[in-house]
């Protein structure tokens, strides 16, 4: 037997952080991951030369005193990563009904630009920006304050489009500028009868602080917290799918798909919870929480083109774009069949840059499993031809969409990789390939939630399922899975000394 004091399960940034924390602390901790390489969604992959992640495609709130600035600085990642600050005057560009429009910045730089499209928006856009630090300020852990109690807890239940749009009131002016604020939706899967305020405010709200690109990917990220894992005495083993969890004598035995056997007094589920709680014996799960878990709805994933391109073809975006084709930025997800694509988003990988020029370009759009689910029983490699067919479809619609924008596209491309849902599902384990796991709901956001602790004694989730996804949120979530077993004070006071 494999004898631990932790077993985590995944190798995601959510497992990572943990096993950091732990180790460190001087738990002995062994992490199992089904992949030949660690990293899960902050993986990234080489064709023709250039290198794609698959992830995280930028991060935000990195400048020092910053949220993930902060966080990151226990982890020895803050000062250890390649960054590359995007454009300062516009991180990110939304095109609607044929316009664009940039976000800039910091706050005020924020309004001001886009004051500037939109005359008269002055004073809506000064209450926007209030509305999301004022909401940021509800989260004490955000925030690197410790206290017992949450602030504000009426944000939990707030729509994010009823609550802008009561903000924006009646004029025509702020009504398209909401659907500009929304135009990167993207970043949460936004649904307009769903996506909570507080969601949209914490991401919005990192972006807007600081955006960066990783210069080497997001690769560097696994290999700096996997070194320091091993560095603390840590195990982590590649090629070790989980099967089965079951009770031995109050510990948990983690059997492996080739039948190997672990034993800890605890385990850390940093994959999704469904495919967590099919792992546990039946009777160590009560059926209503089962139930509850088994039950809960998922973001939807997404299709993506990943072209490698002819030297000097193509110009390097030190910004991204959000392209829109509705006036209604919130109905982009929904589209389906002859519909769509509905939107894309595009950008160049910082890893890519050649002077003025990319070698690479990232297209992503909204996609609906039921688009694939014809091949769900497949693997990759042996999905057929009509599969084939579906992809090179796919892509071509696509990639027609782009060229409205930039003419020519197709001409440049030396190579590309397409994905689907499937591909999400298969190198991620995320059910019907959710790009972020559990839908939260605002009009039911306790029913969404998830915890890091179980009545299971000793197992815990982490992961982008448990508090928010994205960098700070799985972080933050992270560092309340790690505070179940060492406790809050003590594991916040050491990363805030080190911050």
């Amino acid at each position: 037997m494999n004898r631990y004091d932790v077993i985590i399960i995944g190798s995601g940034l959510g497992s990572l952080l943990c096993g950091y924390i732990l180790s460190k602390e001087g738990f002995k901790i062994c992490i199992l991951e089904k992949q030949a390489i660690p990293g899960g969604c902050l993986q990234s992959f080489s064709r023709g030369g250039n290198s794609f992640d698959t992830g995280i495609h930028y991060i935000g709130s990195m400048l020092p005193g910053q949220t993930l600035h902060s966080y990151w600085k226990y982890f020895g990642l803050s000062d250890a990563l390649d960054l590359e600050r995007m454009n300062e005057d516009c991180f990110d560009l939304v095109t609607l009904e044929g316009r664009d429009y940039k976000f800039a910045q910091g706050f005020d730089r924020f309004t001001a630009s886009l004051a500037g499209q939109f005359p008269g928006s002055g004073e809506f856009l000064d209450r926007y920006v209030k509305a999301l630090k004022e909401t940021v300020s509800a989260f004490p852990l955000y925030n690197l304050e410790l206290t017992d109690k949450m602030t504000k807890t009426t944000w939990m239940g707030t729509n994010a489009w009823d609550f802008m749009s009561e903000m924006a009131g009646p004029d025509p002016g702020n009504q398209k500028l909401l659907q500009v604020l929304s135009g990167n939706n993207f970043l949460y899967a936004g649904r307009k009868q769903t996506t909570p305020w507080h969601q949209y405010a914490l991401i919005n709200h990192s972006f807007i602080s600081s955006s960066w690109r990783l210069r080497q990917g997001s690769t560097q990220i696994t290999e700096l917290l996997v070194a320091g894992i091993i560095a603390n005495g840590g195990t982590l083993l590649t090629r070790n799918e989980v099967r089965k969890i079951s009770s031995l004598k109050n510990k948990f035995q983690v059997e492996t798909a080739a039948h190997e056997n672990f034993v800890a007094g605890r385990v850390i589920a940093g994959i999704h919870p469904q495919r967590a709680i099919s792992l546990l014996e039946p009777e160590m799960v009560k059926k209503s929480f089962r139930s509850r878990i088994v039950s809960m709805e998922n973001t939807v994933s997404s299709f993506g083109l990943y072209l490698g391109l002819k030297p000097v073809s193509f110009p390097y975006l030190d910004h991204n774009l959000y392209y829109h084709c509705s006036h209604d930025v919130w109905t982009d997800s929904e589209k389906k069949a002859e519909d769509w694509p509905g939107m894309y988003f595009l950008y160049t990988p910082a890893a890519a840059r050649q002077g003025e020029h990319s070698s690479a370009v990232c297209i992503l759009s909204y996609m609906e499993f039921d688009e694939v689910k014809k091949w769900k029983n497949t693997s990759t490699g042996r999905r057929g031809r009509d599969y084939k067919a579906f992809k090179e479809e796919k892509a071509l619609k696509l990639l027609e969409l782009v060229e409205r924008k930039f003419p020519g596209l197709r001409s440049y491309i030396e190579t590309m990789e397409i994905s689907t849902p499937l591909t999400w599902r298969d190198y991620t384990g995320a059910p019907e390939g959710s790009m972020y796991g559990i839908r939260k709901e605002s009009g039911n956001y306790l029913r969404t939630m998830i915890l890091p602790h179980t009545k299971i004694q000793g197992f815990y989730f982490t992961g982008q399922n448990l508090n928010m996804h994205g960098a700070p949120g799985v972080t933050i979530g992270a560092v309340m899975t790690c505070a179940e077993i060492l406790g809050l004070e003590y594991l916040f006071n050491k990363i805030r000394d080190a911050g």
